[in-house]
């Protein structure tokens, strides 16, 4: 999934266009053989994962994860997997 800024060249899967401090393409966050990943696409403040500045990490359930002035967290689609990590 892309996080970023509706542009004319298109719209990311999370559009966060009411924070202008986010990057038209600022970051990607994917799931590889049951890990998730976010890596930073060269945005201008950067991506933060649980307050540190990331380029590529892995992240788990419950991470906070800050785009421009942003916070967002992965959460399991079923809550109950969040005590099983």
């Amino acid at each position: 999934m892309t996080i970023g800024r509706r542009s004319s060249k298109g719209t990311p899967e999370l559009d966060l266009r009411e924070d202008k401090s986010v990057s038209r393409k600022h970051a990607k966050i994917w799931e590889e053989e049951g890990e998730y990943w976010i890596e930073d696409l060269g945005s201008r403040l950067g991506t933060w994962v649980n307050g540190l500045r990331r380029t590529k990490i892995k992240v788990k359930f419950g991470d906070r994860i800050t785009v421009g002035k942003t916070m967002l967290q992965l959460l399991p689609s079923n809550v109950g997997e969040l005590s099983e990590e």
